[in-house]
């Protein structure tokens, strides 16, 4: 049988880092689609509204969580600086 999976996928330069939401997986590509519709509105995917992707995949069993919809509520990002943690770590002497 062919289900649906929708993931949210991009990529950041500063700080480079890849973004993967799995998001669910659907019995139909018109329920795939509605819930990208609803979720673009979302927190954290309102910015990147068009980085959604359906990808048909095809399973013998059905799948456990099957027409479930993780990230309802959308997402924050929080960024940090590298050089703030390493110096803190450093010990007394500058040793990590």
């Amino acid at each position: 049988m062919i289900y649906y999976r929708v993931i949210h996928f991009f990529i950041t330069k500063e700080p480079e880092h890849i973004h993967r939401f799995n998001i669910g997986i659907y019995d139909s590509k018109k329920k795939a689609i509605r819930e990208i519709k609803r979720l673009r509105k979302q927190k954290g995917f309102r910015l990147r509204p068009n980085k959604f992707y359906v990808i048909p995949v095809i399973r013998v069993v059905k799948p456990r969580f099957l027409n479930i919809t993780y990230w309802d509520g959308g997402f924050f990002t929080y960024a940090y600086k590298k050089a703030c943690l390493s110096e803190r770590m450093k010990n007394k002497n500058g040793m990590y």
